[in-house]
């Protein structure tokens, strides 16, 4: 294998303190022993597509441009672009319009390496993983098999293990099978420098049956069995250099719904509605923007609010975009959270909880704001390239991984916005091995009562927000 050639393996929707010896032994002791980044987070909004984009870019929304799972953009003018679907994704593509960062895959390719995909997300995500990877020709192996495969890849995978098992939760069969596809097809066929193996459980159950119940467990046993036979296959030999392992976001209890979903009055403008919700204005103007911040305050749903004025200013009563690294032309004119508990202090699987807008029942897992249970995710490594035993509480978040796996590999950061997480790394570089200082500060506004708090850490120069929370009128009532 080439030098630092990667796997990393991502369990989806995963918080942190779910990693435990109980529910996930092999987990657990692969971040004991390697280095583990125990304030590791998602970035915001806390959604999958975003999350896989700002990890495939090394770059936050503010810079790739794929601002939420949905949102306006110009290539569907009339209706939400959506990057859970292949067509909106590829509409976007072929206009040019999809990203505004170059990814791992294209890099890979620059430096003459090699990338693979597999992938049992949903179409719109696997693409993101690798949104160019037909035109590059890097294998991509989807449970949803072609367009989103390769063709050739999907028959031989078909040829040689039987048919894609059908879709659960717990998605058991479907892991076991795509683990089965890594080790037997993967590697031995294409032996990639980097591999995303990106597992949707415990996501997938944690939204059907809510984030401590029996079925999201097993659903993490599961994964857990598969990634003990990953390391396993690698322990013996094969494989990469380095094994990163990962979550995208974490989820919290959806505990009440939304009644409706045209909760914004039309004369606004357009509106996305979910956890994190964007109003697209018919009249941009800053006085318009603060009409509409002075309406949201007052609402009963109301969580964090954030509009940035034509001078780069907060609108009162909202925090800015660039406070959490999305303002992007896409953004929304005006974004708001759905109201959900205080973590600032203490949080936990328990006690998160939040309002819902739609696809869950009460007690579902839910995700896409800023509450701690959110945003905090497993990020840990393991190879030659790492330090083991190792404990890192130096903040870091997604946009981090592209940047530390290419400083790994000597290939060049040019193009991302993330910061290598050299503390973690071996050798004798200068900068290896050393942490660097973090300084944590507070941002708020206010209005009309609703008061609003959004916790950062800002490590040489950037900014990684820890959680955000709402008071006052703001407050979350059960």
């Amino acid at each position: 294998m080439s030098r630092g050639s990667t796997l990393i393996i991502t369990f989806d929707g995963l918080r942190r303190d779910r990693a435990t010896p109980e529910l996930m032994p092999n987990l657990a002791a692969f971040m004991a022993e390697g280095s583990n980044f125990l304030n590791s987070r998602s970035i915001f909004p806390s959604e999958t597509r975003v999350a896989v984009t700002s990890t495939m870019t090394g770059c936050p929304p503010a810079d790739h441009g794929v601002v939420a799972n949905q949102f306006i953009h110009p290539v569907r003018l009339g209706e939400l672009f959506k990057t859970a679907e292949w067509e909106h994704l590829e509409a976007a593509a072929q206009a040019g319009q999809l990203l505004d960062c170059k990814t791992l895959g294209q890099r890979m390719a620059e430096a003459g390496r090699t990338m693979a995909v597999l992938s049992t997300a949903t179409k719109g995500a696997s693409r993101m993983m690798n949104s160019s990877a037909h035109d590059l020709g890097q294998p991509v192996f989807s449970m949803h098999g072609v367009p989103v495969s390769n063709a050739e890849l999907h028959d031989t995978v078909i040829a040689r293990l039987g048919e894609i098992p059908e879709a659960s939760a717990p998605n058991s069969n479907r892991m076991n099978y795509s683990t089965n596809v890594l080790m037997e097809i993967i590697y031995p066929d294409y032996n990639p420098d980097l591999c995303v193996f990106w597992m949707n459980d415990p996501d997938m159950s944690s939204h059907l049956f809510g984030v401590t119940a029996a079925e999201t467990e097993a659903a993490q046993k599961n994964c857990d069995d598969n990634f003990g036979r990953i390391l396993a296959w690698w322990r013996a030999g094969n494989g990469p250099e380095n094994i990163v392992v990962m979550s995208d976001h974490g989820q919290i209890t959806g505990q009440r719904q939304l009644a409706t979903l045209n909760i914004i009055p039309a004369e606004f403008g357009e509106a996305s509605i979910g956890s994190f919700s964007g109003i697209y204005l018919n009249d941009k103007s800053d006085a318009e923007k603060a009409r509409v911040v002075a309406w949201l305050v007052e609402q009963d749903f109301c969580g964090l609010v954030f509009a940035t004025a034509e001078d780069g200013s907060a609108i009162e009563g909202a925090l800015p975009w660039a406070a959490v690294r999305n303002g992007h032309s896409r953004s929304a004119d005006v974004g708001f959270t759905l109201r959900s508990t205080n973590s600032s202090e203490s949080y936990g699987p328990h006690e998160d909880a939040c309002l819902f807008a739609a696809w869950i029942k009460p007690g579902g897992g839910m995700h896409g704001g800023l509450n701690r249970g959110e945003l905090s995710t497993v990020l840990a490594a393991q190879g030659t390239a790492y330090r083991s035993n190792f404990a890192s509480d130096t903040p870091c978040w997604l946009p981090d991984i592209a940047p530390t796996i290419l400083t790994t590999m000597g290939l060049p950061l040019d193009g991302t916005s993330g910061r290598p997480l050299v503390e973690a790394l071996v050798g004798d570089t200068p900068g290896f091995g050393t942490a660097p200082d973090v300084e944590t500060r507070v941002l708020s506004a206010s209005h009309r009562g609703h008061e609003q708090y959004l916790r950062q850490w800002v490590i040489e120069g950037k900014t990684i927000v820890d959680c955000g929370w709402t008071a006052g009128t703001g407050a979350w009532s059960a």
